[in-house]
Parts: C-alpha cells; structure tokens; sequence
C-alpha cells in the first residue's frame, strides 16, 4: 500500500514578464512589428509621392498642351473687354471646352489673370458660366504655384489640398502672347477622390500585412524563444535539483550549442562534487561506525530505510535526505565522552540531558556544510515522539518530518534486534509486537503499518 505524504511546496516561478521565453516572443514581435510598420510607411510614403507626382505632372501636361493651343493676345483682348460675346472670346471657349473633352475632364478648365492676394480674376472658362473679370477665391495652397506662373512662367501643380468643394490637385500652365510675356494662367483641376482612394487601399495592405506579419512574428517568437529556453530551463532544473541535494540525477541539455557544452561542464562538476559528497559521507561513516565499533551499521540502517520508505510516495530528494540522514543521524554523539556513551548501567539526569542534546549538536555540526544539509530532517526528527514526548523539540504527529518518522521505525528495530551496552538483542518478532504496541504513541501507526506488512524474512535480511 502506497502513502502519499502531502505535496512539496511548488518551487517559485518567475513573474511572467522577467521570463526569457516571454522576453524573446514579444522583442521579436515588436523588431518584427517595427520593421514591418517602418517598411509599410515607407511604402506608404513612396505611393503617396508616386500618386501624386504622376498625378501632378498628367494635369501639367495636359495644362501645358493646353496652353500652347490659346492665343495670349486673344486672351488680353477678352480680358480688357470683359465679355462674354466677343469672337475672341467664343473661340478660347471652345478651344478650353476641346480641351476638356479630349481630356475626360468632369469639371471645366479656366483661365485666370490679375492675382491680387488671395483672389484672382477669371478670363475664359470652358462651360461659360462664370463672367470675364469675375473674382475667384485661391486655395492657400494654390496661391504660391499661380504666382510663380504668372511671375516667372513656369508650370506647375499643388499637392492634395482642402476647399468648400472637396479635395483637389490642381495644375497651372502660363497664357503668353506673341511677344512671350505671360498675360495669364490655364487652370486644369482634378478631383483626388480616385487618388486619396488608392493610397487608403494602400493603407488597409499596410495593417493586413502588419497583422499578419504580427501573427507570423508571435508565432515565430515563440518557436525561437521555446528553442533557446528549453535548454536554460534543463539547466535550471538541473540547478535546482542539485539546490534540493539531488546530485545522481544526470544533467541532460538537448543544444548543440553554448548551452548544451555549458550544460555537459556543469554535468561534469555535479558529477564531481556528487563523488566528493559521496567520499566525505564514506569518511564520515567510517569513523562513526569505528567509534560504536561495528563496522556496517549505518550502511545497514540506510538500506533498511530505503526499503520501509518504499511504502510512501517519497521523492527523490526526500530518498537522498533519508539515506544521508540514517548515515549521518548520531553524528551529534561526537561531543558525547565515550565513558557516557558506552555506560552500561543508568545514567544520571545530567548525563541523560548531554545525550540528549546529541540531535541538536548533530544539526548544528552539518547545517554548515550545504552538501549534507539534506540529513537535517532525520537527523534532528529522529528521536522525537508521534505522541510529542520525544526531543529535542517536543514536535508531534505531522509535525514530524516523514523521513524522521521512517527512520525512527527502522532505528528502533535495529536498536532492539542487536546487541547494546546496556541490554542483549530481542528476538525480531518481539520487537515487532513493540513496534505494534507504541503506534500511535512513540511512532506513526502508518509507518508502523508499513512495517508490519514487511515479512519478516525481509527484514531479518535488510537488519542482519
């Protein structure tokens, strides 16, 4: 029958955003996100300029061909008449309504003169609705362009600029006369809806791409940070067990990289250090067991122990801690005069209290070393009582380490099945009735039990 002794504490786990797997996802998701948006402004940006540029420089050429077909000194003569009706004027209509036609254009192609601010005046205009002289209100982002047009007579166009009509880009081309002087300005207008649409169509790529280059980059992230940490977490599991005592646990790291050479360094110090640990346990037993002289005793308590903790559901540390501590748990007995120690008749209440104290001078003797501190457990639990009599704490029932309460069921089985100082060896049946009798009161009845289903042939074997 199998005991389950309540779970160990879980080790801490980091918080969630000091972990290298989490580190790793979200640095490659946000590099991948950075690159990803930078790229996609930069296309953006590149579209934009592209639109607009050709878009800019067809009204430019359509506003320069136009140009070229007016008669500049027409175009003075209408502008000082200020009519509608003259022949000059029927004839630039028609050649600006040409214009308009060949040219698809959905709204009408004008001309302008005599900039004053932020107004000009129209002069011909190809659906013939607006007067000669009429004043027409700039766009702040015309005014620049048409002034330069008319100063210097050089074509040019705006960007995407705002008014009470809509968004527009609009191109400028000079009206010359005979003499080469510019006496006005063709104005070619486009609506930007067909413009500003594309470049929106390159903005919703943009954040698809962005997405689904963040979903490639999470899953990526993952993948790379699940690589790079299940070794660091071998290792750091490897390091944990051997904090717990745990040093004859292989250190496995599945890299073929830093990691792994760092993981097979550290598996060739645990191995060395356990070789260490394992030769100062056997000087350390020699010379207890050449004290009690009888050479075996504590290798013999240790296999006995082992095999009774074999009922419960011990781990492997709480295993390493059980043996080590049946090896180890008289070793406080070195500040014990021998003349007490092997007294064969009563002691007195002084000498009682020094023997006494042995479990404490044991833990204070091996807490300082860290390798052996796994034995603390048995060694300080061992003499003490389920029922809380016992020493040197006075501890009861679960109080009570269970590898203290394993070994104390084995110890006393061996303590009565040989021979002391002070009393001949019992018979093993009778000191299992006593085991029998004191559960419940000197030992854990569970531990009891699991004793007492040991035949006893096992027993005669694991204590002879």
């Amino acid at each position: 029958m199998m005991i389950k002794e309540s779970a160990a504490p879980r080790r801490a786990r980091l918080p969630i955003w000091r972990r290298l797997g989490w580190r790793l996802t979200v640095a490659v998701l946000l590099l991948t996100a950075v690159g990803i948006l930078a790229s996609g402004l930069l296309q953006y940006r590149a579209q934009e300029r592209f639109l607009r540029e050709s878009l800019g420089g067809l009204l430019l050429n359509i506003a320069r061909t136009g140009a070229l077909l007016l008669d500049g000194d027409a175009h003075e003569q209408v502008v000082r008449a200020g009519r509608n009706d003259t022949p000059e004027y029927l004839a630039l209509r028609d050649r600006l309504l040409l214009i308009q036609e060949t040219n698809q254009l959905s709204d009408a192609v004008y001309t302008l003169s005599n900039i004053d601010g932020d107004t000009a005046r129209y002069g011909v205009i190809s659906n013939g609705l607006a007067p000669v002289g009429q004043a027409y209100r700039l766009a702040p982002e015309t005014r620049p362009v048409l002034r330069r047009v008319l100063a210097e007579g050089q074509a040019g166009f705006t960007g995407i600029y705002s008014s009470d009509d809509g968004r527009w880009i609009t191109a400028f081309a000079p009206i010359r006369n005979r003499t080469e002087q510019t006496v006005g300005a063709l104005e070619v207008d486009f609506r930007a809806d067909v413009y500003l649409a594309q470049l929106q169509a390159v903005r919703r790529r943009l954040w698809l791409h962005s997405l689904v280059a963040g979903l490639l980059a999470v899953g990526a992230g993952v993948l790379i940070s699940r690589q790079v940490t299940r070794p660091v977490g071998q290792l750091v599991a490897a390091a944990q067990r051997v904090v717990e005592g745990d040093l004859a646990s292989p250190v496995r790291i599945d890299a073929r990289d830093e990691i792994g050479l760092l993981g097979n360094v550290f598996h060739l110090m645990v191995d060395r250090v356990h070789a260490s640990h394992r030769s100062l346990v056997d000087v350390l037993v020699r010379a207890l067991e050449s004290r009690d002289g009888e050479s075996g005793s504590l290798s013999r308590l240790a296999r006995a122990s082992l095999a009774l903790g074999e009922g419960f559901e011990l781990d492997r540390a709480q295993r390493e801690g059980m043996e080590l501590g049946a090896l180890l748990h008289d070793i406080g007995e070195i500040r014990i005069p021998e003349s007490v120690l092997h007294k064969a008749g009563p002691l007195t209440p002084e000498e009682r209290l020094l023997v006494q104290g042995h479990p404490q001078a044991g833990v204070e003797i091996l807490e300082v070393v860290p390798l052996l501190t796994p034995a603390l457990d048995v060694v300080s639990g061992h003499h003490e009582r389920y029922d809380g009599g016992g020493y040197p704490q006075g501890l009861k029932a679960d109080e009570i380490p269970l590898v203290a309460r394993v070994f104390a069921v084995v110890d006393a089985l061996d303590a009565m099945t040989h021979d002391r100082p002070y009393r001949a060896a019992r018979p093993l049946e009778d000191a299992l009735v006593v085991l029998k009798d004191e559960a419940g009161r000197h030992f854990d009845p569970r531990v009891v039990d699991a004793a007492l289903a040991i035949p006893p042939e096992r027993w005669k074997e694991l204590l002879g």
